[in-house]
């Protein structure tokens, strides 16, 4: 039992950093307080939603798709089946932007897109980038 203490406050401090870097900060009253992990990506695209991010959830919709493509284009897909970009390349390879998914925090700032992109682009070693 010990030995899982340091892991899950690592977790924790990662979550909280990651909630730092930039924009607002997280819902006032997410619907998953407690985030459900995601599983290790096995392709350049991935399923995700609301509870897997929890108060960092960015978007007004509930989930979507991320992907990263060629050139480290960091890509999100509305259930809609819209795509928008998540990232400077995608945005110049002529994705949309995706502010008008995007939500505000409970300080009224737009909530940071900084654990999607992280995580997007950590599917670009499955897209030959």
């Amino acid at each position: 039992m010990m030995s899982k203490i340091p892991a899950v406050l690592a977790i924790c401090c990662g979550v909280l950093s990651i909630g730092a870097c930039g924009g607002g900060s997280g819902r006032p009253n997410p619907s998953h307080a407690s985030p459900v992990p995601l599983p290790e990506p096995t392709s350049s695209s991935q399923a995700v939603a609301a509870e897997n991010l929890g108060a960092l959830w960015p978007f007004t919709v509930d989930h979507g798709t991320i992907e990263c493509r060629a050139g480290e284009q960091a890509v999100f897909t509305a259930p809609d089946g819209k795509s928008y970009a998540l990232n400077d390349r995608a945005e110049q390879a002529g994705l949309p932007s995706l502010e008008p998914l995007r939500a505000n925090g409970s300080g009224g700032d737009k909530i940071s897109l900084g654990a999607l992109r992280s995580r997007t682009l950590q599917l670009c070693r499955f897209a030959g980038s």
